[in-house]
């Protein structure tokens, strides 16, 4: 579908906020506390308090309906793909499709339903550590509905140890709590279930117990055989595509997390190189100085869940409108592409 201005400056929010809050809802392998099978996260029910104005735009709602409660219904599976050319491994991951129902509002809509359906996949190029990463979300919310396709290339590969779980929280009141950022507390249910309540990040009501902006149940399961997907499309230099005199608009909350100088002559990155081309731009970008994008990890490792960490370098930020896409893509001073990020 086309995508609005409206659509466009609630990118970054989704970037920020609703993907990852959809990454939550992903895979965890655990080895339980006993001696047992390994266990994995195959449903996730609980509710989120929309208390951020982040929260409020992921789902196109107003300040009347602040804090009101999001129910979640999810299912996840383990999934690898197939068909990646310069994969020294298979990427594996997950694929979970669910529910988010927002019921009783007093804005101009009473009730929202959003389907979604979400895909994480990981390259392992050695024991511990992660090359590449893709992730794709269909959201299905209305006029906020798009497809979103994001590539994230570490270079040097990311470290991604099992216990970093262990190392984020600490032993309380029968559960474990967050060392750092927003507080979450998580404890083990019967039947290996994991009850996790917390705070989304910037929250200005949630501080600690009791309050709280998500319970969460998960339900685990001993780990079933991965189930095989398509890999994503590659992403390809559109060549001869240097900047137009048209700004592109598709991207712009996106490019609002970028810290960028002045426009640079370069060709754009996208993973739909036959799409009529409507406008092109690029910008220098500047080293973050070690800054990570890293939105909601302690949530992530609260579940044992895979976590999505980047943190931008130097290089271009290039982003190119289609007839169909907006992409926005970002290459080292190599000219390595680092991350891609569409929607549709």
């Amino acid at each position: 579908m086309g995508t609005t201005n409206g659509q466009a400056s609630s990118i970054s929010e989704w970037v920020i906020l609703g993907l990852v809050v959809s990454a939550i809802f992903s895979i965890g392998v655990e080895p339980p506390s006993n001696p047992g099978p390994d266990l994995e996260v195959t449903h996730l029910s609980g509710t989120m308090d929309l208390s951020t104005q982040s929260s409020l735009d992921v789902f196109g709602i107003g300040e009347e309906d602040r804090y009101a409660p999001a129910e979640i219904e999810v299912d996840s599976r383990g999934v690898v793909s197939e068909g990646c050319t310069d994969c020294s491994t298979s990427p594996t991951g997950v694929h979970m499709n669910g529910t988010i129902l927002i019921p009783n509002l007093v804005g101009q809509v009473s009730r929202i339903e959003i389907e979604f359906n979400f895909t994480h996949l990981s390259e392992n190029v050695m024991d511990g550590f992660i090359g590449r990463e893709w992730l794709s979300v269909d959201w299905g919310a209305g006029d906020l509905s798009g497809h979103w396709e994001i590539l994230i290339v570490h270079d040097p590969p990311r470290w991604s140890p099992d216990g970093r779980t262990r190392a984020a929280f600490i032993p309380s009141d029968g559960g474990t709590e967050s060392r750092t950022g927003p507080w979450i507390f998580i404890e083990t249910l019967l039947d290996h279930a994991l009850n996790a309540r917390g705070c989304l990040p910037d929250s200005s009501r949630c501080k600690g117990f009791p309050s709280r902006d998500i319970i969460l149940t998960a339900t685990r399961e001993p780990v079933a055989p991965p189930i095989t997907i398509p890999h994503p499309d590659g992403w390809v230099q559109l060549e001869g595509s240097p900047s137009t005199s048209e700004i592109p608009t598709k991207m712009e909350g996106i490019r609002g997390l970028m810290d960028l100088g002045e426009e640079v002559n370069s060709s754009p990155w996208c993973h739909s190189p036959d799409d009529e081309m409507v406008s092109s731009r690029s910008w220098e970008a500047f080293n973050s100085g070690g800054v990570a994008i890293a939105p909601m990890s302690t949530w992530l490792e609260a579940l044992t869940l895979p976590s999505s960490t980047f943190t931008p370098n130097g290089g271009t930020w290039s982003e190119v409108d289609t007839d169909q896409h907006g992409c926005a893509s970002l290459v080292d001073e190599n000219g390595t592409l680092r991350l891609g990020v569409s929607v549709r």
